[in-house]
């Protein structure tokens, strides 16, 4: 009887209760939203992270991991190798020679890590090979020259960018409802070539005007950005006895991922290439990057190769990378802080609207205790009334929001044109898929029906405080 007697309670002022509700469904789709955005975001970050820098786990001499020197190289690569194929869970393993070195160009030179890669095996590994921009060339070729695949961040610091919209570029456009209606505007800079991305943006800036320009030039610039393919870069390094060694390669494949220090940092030559400039043999490696079939078999397998070569540095991408497995793992404690400050926020407006329910009720809550209703009933038909008011109100916002964030992590939320710039630069791809597992959505629940019960105890104090026989003489 409580409980249909408090259903009702809910519904007799249905605008306060209607409110009530209203709050709640944007606090909750608003609360679990934003979380569901960081989480796709931190997802994203540890896929691309291992993906495309890390891998699950990788295997150094222990000394190299202090300073990078060329000469720690891992022994008996052999053993190892023979190892590593009798693991199920590997998928795929690479071995890199790594050196730290200098790109230099005619325009301009930059610190760099020198990957030296045996290409296929790479492709098992890592994404590079599938992240090479449009007009951005291969991933190595077989013309007989020493190949080198470098990053667009490194490839604008050394001027191998220009910037020009081609006729092809133009016919992009017009098949492109967001540009088609500029394109008339930009014919008279047609094949024109701009050699910075400043000076581009300021020509684009003098056709369509400030405000135009600023709303298409993102766009702009993805299609009007070019690569000096087949242009020289001098590698130079200390090679293993010492000496400062330096050999050229030809820019055949610009890549791009959603990091642009990785982008700008890391170059990718074939190991055969490499070695003998450096004086290393083909068996001398300085990494070995192992991918496996699940993120859930690194600590097993990890912690199976440390028992097995204990004068080896294996670790784990999480302690590669900390911060991506810091983010990680955080992210539940973020959700349930956010969650409750929201809540707490919305407790308060439950607390008054159920009060003002309750000075509203004097005489019949009077009336009740009067006929012989007890204290822990009454107590319990205000609790019922508030949850219930919770409850409704954060039904129907995280319904919404599964739908929401079931529609948006297929097609995704692309923050290029405004964000792409900022959240490259730390790592995070601007193209972010939200995601939410079950569990947060059961724990939610439990969050409002005890945000509810919280909610419930002041104005339940008050009504229990009443006197039955003056409650009856207000006059209501």
């Amino acid at each position: 009887m409580i409980w249909s007697v408090s259903w009702k309670n809910v519904w007799r002022s249905k605008i306060r209760s209607s409110v009530v509700i209203v709050a709640f469904v944007f606090g909750i789709f608003g609360g679990l939203f934003t979380v569901a955005v960081f989480v796709g975001m931190v997802d994203q970050r540890v896929k691309l992270a291992i993906g495309n820098e890390a891998s699950h786990i990788q295997i150094h001499h222990p000394d190299y991991l202090n300073n990078n020197e060329l000469k720690y190289t891992i022994k008996d690569y052999n053993r190892l190798k023979d190892s590593l194929n009798k693991i199920p869970e590997i998928i795929g393993y690479s071995p890199r020679i790594k050196i730290m070195g200098m790109a230099s160009t005619s325009g301009n030179a930059s610190g760099v890590m020198i990957n030296g890669i045996e290409v296929e095996k790479e492709r098992q590994v890592t994404g590079i090979a599938n992240s090479i921009v449009k007009d951005g060339g291969s991933y190595f070729n077989d013309d007989g020259r020493k190949n080198i695949v470098i990053g667009e961040k490194l490839a604008s610091i050394l001027k191998l960018t220009y910037y020009t919209l081609s006729d092809g570029d133009f016919d992009r456009m017009l098949d492109d409802n967001n540009l088609e209606e500029i394109v008339p505007l930009l014919d008279t800079i047609k094949n024109t070539r701009y050699r910075t991305e400043k000076d581009f943006e300021d020509v684009i800036e003098s056709v369509l005007g400030k405000s135009t320009a600023r709303k298409y030039l993102f766009h702009l610039k993805n299609e009007a950005i070019k690569y000096k393919l087949k242009h020289k870069i001098v590698l130079s390094f200390q090679a293993l006895d010492g000496h400062i060694a330096f050999d050229a390669f030809r820019v055949v494949g610009v890549y791009k991922t959603a990091n642009t220090a990785f982008d700008g940092m890391n170059v990718f030559v074939r190991k055969s290439d490499i070695a003998p400039v450096a004086n290393l043999n083909e068996s001398q490696i300085n990494e070995i990057a192992v991918l496996l079939s699940s993120v859930n078999y690194d600590d097993e397998i990890a912690s199976k190769l440390k028992s097995q070569y204990p004068d080896l540095s294996i670790q784990s991408w999480d302690e590669i990378m900390p911060e991506a497995g810091m983010y990680s793992r955080t992210m539940n404690f973020y959700l349930l802080i956010f969650m409750v400050i929201i809540l707490l926020a919305l407790g308060f407006g439950i607390v008054n609207t159920m009060l003002m329910a309750v000075m509203e009720r004097v005489k019949e809550l009077g009336m009740l205790m009067a006929i012989g209703m007890n204290k822990k009933r009454v107590f319990a038909m205000i609790m019922l009334e508030t949850v219930f008011l919770s409850l409704i109100g954060a039904i129907i916002g995280m319904v919404i929001t599964y739908f929401v964030i079931s529609y948006t992590g297929h097609t995704g939320i692309n923050l290029s044109a405004l964000y792409q710039e900022g959240l490259e630069a730390i790592g995070f791809s601007a193209h972010i898929f939200p995601k939410l597992s079950w569990d947060s959505f059961l724990q939610l629940t439990g969050l409002v029906i005890l945000t509810g019960i919280i909610a419930s105890i002041y104005p339940a104090r008050k009504a229990l405080k009443l006197n039955p026989a003056e409650a009856l003489r207000i006059d209501m």
